[in-house]
């Protein structure tokens, strides 16, 4: 799942005008073939993509999953507004985490989306295994997904080698 603005026809993003209500929010549900192609293959200019396997409980997982149903089965009825800092793709995730016990603090590493691996990281929730920089250098799929690009096993052959993956 992505959690995005929806844009109307034309209409282009503005970091400023996403403090203002110019843009509903939307929870996008497709496969990863859709979600990760877009940007790795398709988007201009491409964004770097980096897949993290999660060490958390599968309690946890299916409580998040849920969560994010209610969400959209709430935004049917109940519009909600993406904000550039308060409600966008990262902090949103964030408020979701919020249905499981222990879940992680707010930090400024929320608000600055870039730095959410590194915070992820240091609370023990990704592979400890490496250091920091190393599990980002290998945990970025960009070159496997263009690879894969047709490949019906699209998801499997992203995460070929990629660090605590199966």
């Amino acid at each position: 799942m992505s959690i995005e603005t929806r844009k109307e026809r034309g209409e282009s993003y503005s970091t400023i005008a996403g403090f203002f209500k110019q843009y509903e929010l939307i929870y996008v549900v497709a496969d990863e073939r859709d979600v990760i192609r877009l940007r790795t293959n398709y988007r201009d200019p491409r964004e770097d993509v980096y897949i993290y396997r999660v060490q958390v409980p599968q309690e946890n997982v299916r409580r998040l999953f849920l969560d994010y149903i209610r969400s959209i089965n709430e935004l049917k009825d109940h519009p909600g507004w993406y904000n550039t800092l308060t409600t966008n793709c990262t902090t949103t995730i964030f408020v979701h985490t919020r249905v499981n016990p222990g879940h992680p603090p707010l930090s400024w590493k929320i608000l600055l989306s870039g730095y959410v691996p590194q915070y992820a990281y240091e609370m023990g929730r990704l592979d400890t295994s490496l250091p920091f920089e190393e599990l980002r250098r290998r945990s970025r799929v960009n070159e496997r997904a263009v690879a894969a690009d047709h490949d019906a096993d699209f998801s499997r052959q992203i995460r070929v080698g990629l660090p605590g993956m199966p």
